[in-house]
């Protein structure tokens, strides 16, 4: 047990020394110049959807960026290194929030060191500086408090809205906690909350509805030769078959992960998402690591070794000259391969399919 203990402690010193030393080593980037921009636009009273379209989000975590902006001008540093420290805080909350889904003890542990350490969660907050983890750290609180006996629905219908009022990548995760047969959660009214949250946090800026639907609702990321946007270099090929394609996996894997256990169905459906989603950017690849670390397993091994890679030799990266350092082709076999493997593990032994 002692050697466990000393295990596990040199793990998560080692990884926040890592994060650290990319936070040492960063000296900015696009978004972060977005990001900043942003803040300004607040502090002199502008219109944040019509002045820029570089910001893609509710006006909440704008007004995160600027209170994190004016402790980093109180304390005397810079607003990346106050960001940076922002969202290794909520990684280690993270990391105790999957202690707390895991269970506690050694499998609770083990989930949090598998996050914490993971080289794809530390290359996305403390060298890109993206907070898709703070969202998905809000997704994770819903989860843990749909579980909790007895039942409590208003936290969790809490922490699915301020996960979405973040970062919207949860938009579809809502459905994955109504109540079922056999299973706790939300009543039909109760899930519609966090997206009138959403709807709500636009209110002051609702002249600005030019804006707001160009930006935030008709934003579609990057394109790259990834999934299904490749079919575009189709000839012929309309372009809104991307999006349908993606609204029609997301519509059947909700309806195919009703009776799945709630952590492994939020996990299933990010990876449904990554397989299908028709703009791309690289740091959407840690969406599934933190639900991942819950599970384990063959196909989170594979995919964060992959991903890893991908991340060495990417521009946007480290842009290491390494050949055969895998593509973003590689990256989205390596997200099917993980899904086959959560679907295997599903399957019973005896061949008889599963519930």
């Amino acid at each position: 047990m002692r050697g466990s203990r000393a295990l596990y402690a040199a793990g998560f010193l080692l990884a926040l020394a890592a994060r650290v030393l990319f936070l040492r080593a960063f000296s900015g980037n696009y978004d972060l110049e977005s990001f900043a921009g942003a803040v300004s636009i607040l502090r002199r009273g502008g219109d944040l959807y019509l002045e820029t379209t570089r910001y893609n989000y509710s006006p909440i975590w704008a007004h995160v960026l600027l209170g994190l902006d004016s402790i980093a001008r109180w304390i005397g540093c810079s607003f990346g290194t106050a960001l940076g420290a922002f969202l290794l805080v909520v990684d280690a909350l993270t990391a105790r929030v999957l202690y707390r889904l895991g269970g506690g003890g050694r499998r609770g542990t083990a989930a949090a060191l598998l996050f914490f350490l993971n080289p794809v969660s530390i290359f996305v907050s403390s060298f890109h500086l993206q907070f898709d983890n703070v969202a998905i750290l809000f997704l994770l609180c819903a989860v843990l408090w749909a579980e909790r006996l007895p039942a409590t629905r208003v936290p969790t219908v809490a922490w699915l809205s301020a996960s979405l009022l973040i970062k919207h990548i949860a938009a579809f995760f809502p459905p994955l906690f109504l109540a079922g047969r056999q299973r706790r959660g939300l009543r039909p009214l109760e899930a519609l909350i966090p997206y009138a949250m959403f709807a709500a946090s636009f209110l002051p800026y609702w002249r600005s509805w030019s804006g707001i639907r160009g930006n935030v609702v008709g934003y579609r990321s990057l394109s790259e030769d990834y999934g299904v946007a490749m079919l575009l270099a189709i000839p012929g090929v309309p372009r809104w078959l991307p999006g349908a394609l993606f609204a029609a996996a997301m519509l059947a894997a909700l309806l195919l992960l009703r009776r799945v256990a709630r952590a492994r169905a939020c996990l299933m459906l990010f990876l449904v998402m990554l397989l299908f989603v028709p703009g791309i950017c690289e740091y959407y690849f840690v969406w599934p690591i933190a639900l991942g670390a819950l599970f384990g397993g063959v196909g989170y091994l594979v995919y964060t070794v992959v991903v890893a890679s991908f991340l060495l030799g990417s521009p946007d990266g480290l842009g290491l000259a390494l050949t055969h350092l895998p593509g973003w082709h590689g990256v989205w076999w390596s997200v099917l391969l993980w899904l086959a493997w959560e679907i295997r593990r599903m399957t019973p032994r005896s061949g008889r399919s599963p519930a």
